[in-house]
């Protein structure tokens, strides 16, 4: 009776369970599926979540775009590698192949121009050399004609300031040339006479220096010049790749006060580490066919320095006449020049010079004349790439010989900035600001003439900001 009871409850058991297993198999797609798997009396749970039709599309949807994006990268990615390749500069990699890429093409010229530099120098013993000078300068005055007054070439405005073409041979016998374009040339060339013929008129080029040079053997060997070269007067001078300024823009004394080149001879000593001299005659100041005044101008230079070069002094002269028509009326002047950086402020440098000329004869209302100045600069630099260099300065033109006629003192002050970039070898950025004034009323502008006498109201002083790239090599 008991075991007939069991087999009936038994046989109800499974019913049940077999229903309870059927409607979980039906209901699979809401419920989770647990496995219990017990080894060594430890036991893993695992859980499965099944997700919905529209769940799995929107899987599969974001799974393809991701895959489209990972594709679109990779394929940018490869393109970028391209591009950079292309432009990677270098020849080549077989010699005389074409050139494919800019890259290519730009190390072959740069190619080029190395080996015709080699070529030059190990054949011929020349070296060639070059340097352009162009930014951008705002006068705050406005004035009209974009006229920057007192200024040697920097004018308002855009500007190709200069390109100088450097080419030279060392050696017992050589010969340097300079070869100038742009604004310092349209200025240069203002001033000049290149013969006994006509005057020249501004141009945009200028053969600024050409001369032969020459090295006797005597004592440690005297240097002799014969051509056309700057004058060795002022602390400023005509950028070169390897001398440039510490200002973008000149200064008073080297607009007004200085000449620009002279055509002559010169002969240099250096009679030992502390001690050298230099010497000469020229036809004069910048413009020699216009004197006919019969007689040559004489120019000397001493140089005394320490060990170290660390202080310098230089005394430039300058004697002979200068009128036209006027032998017997000399211009004078002597311009010296003192140079110092301390020991114990690394990396500053300090620069005054002081200059002094007078004119004979009926130079301004009849009478002779005489001008003054005095410049000093402060140069510091705070790395090997960044520098700063303050100049002051004034000028007195007593009789305004040098200026507009009219007596006047001019002072100015410039802050210049310049920064060697990194990248480029070469390139140097610059930026300057400059004050320019005067006792007089002689900067223009950009007010009206007056309409009863036609003359412009004129300003006592100026302020200009200068932007430029210099790059030598």
């Amino acid at each position: 009776m008991n075991r007939r009871r069991t087999t009936r409850v038994a046989a109800r058991l499974h019913l049940i369970a077999g229903v309870a297993v059927i409607g979980l198999l039906c209901n699979a797609n809401a419920w989770a599926e647990t496995t219990t798997t017990k080894h060594h009396h430890k036991t893993v749970t695992t859980t499965t979540v099944v997700a919905s039709t529209s769940e799995q599309q929107r899987l599969d949807a974001l799974s393809g775009q991701m895959s489209n994006l990972q594709k679109q990268t990779d394929d940018t990615t490869s393109e970028v590698k391209k591009i950079e390749a292309a432009m990677t500069v270098a020849v080549p990699a077989t010699a005389g192949a074409k050139p494919a890429t800019i890259g290519e093409h730009v190390g072959l010229v740069e190619k080029d121009v190395s080996d015709i530099k080699k070529d030059l120098s190990d054949n011929l013993g020349i070296s060639v050399h070059a340097l352009v000078d162009a930014g951008y300068e705002h006068n705050f005055n406005q004035p009209n004609g974009n006229v920057n007054v007192y200024r040697a070439w920097d004018e308002d405005g855009f500007q190709l300031t200069q390109g100088n073409l450097h080419i030279e041979r060392d050696g017992t016998v050589g010969f340097v040339s300079d070869l100038n374009f742009g604004q310092v040339a349209n200025s240069i060339s203002a001033v000049t006479h290149y013969s006994n013929t006509s005057h020249v008129g501004p141009q945009w080029f200028d053969p600024t220096q050409y001369y032969l040079t020459y090295t006797a053997p005597i004592g440690s060997g005297v240097s002799l010049q014969a051509g056309r070269f700057v004058t060795m007067m002022g602390a400023e001078t005509i950028n070169t790749y390897n001398n440039l300024n510490f200002n973008e823009s000149r200064g008073l004394l080297f607009t007004l006060g200085e000449p620009l080149t002279h055509t002559g001879i010169r002969a240099g000593y250096t009679f030992n580490d502390y001690v050298s001299a230099t010497a000469g005659l020229n036809n004069g100041w910048d413009d020699p066919a216009a004197f006919n005044n019969g007689g040559p101008n004489y120019e000397g230079a001493l140089t005394l320095n320490n060990k170290d070069k660390s202080l310098s002094f230089v005394v430039n002269s300058m004697w002979g006449p200068n009128l036209l028509g006027k032998s017997n009326s000399n211009l004078g002047t002597i311009d010296g020049i003192a140079t110092w950086k301390p020991s114990f402020i690394p990396n500053l440098t300090l620069q005054n010079e002081y200059l002094y000329a007078s004119e004979e004869g009926p130079v301004i209302n009849g009478h002779s004349a005489s001008w003054q100045g005095m410049a000093q600069y402060l140069v510091y630099d705070f790395t090997p790439s960044l520098e700063s260099a303050t100049r002051g300065e004034f000028f007195q033109d007593k009789d305004g010989a040098r200026t507009t006629g009219t007596g006047q003192t001019v002072w100015e002050i410039t802050e210049t900035l310049s920064y060697k970039i990194p990248e480029v070898t070469g390139l140097l950025a610059r930026l300057e600001y400059r004050h320019d004034n005067s006792d007089e009323k002689v900067f223009t502008n950009n007010n009206r003439f007056d309409p009863v006498t036609g003359a412009q109201h004129l300003w006592r002083g100026q302020d200009t900001l200068d932007a430029n790239f210099i790059y030598a090599f």
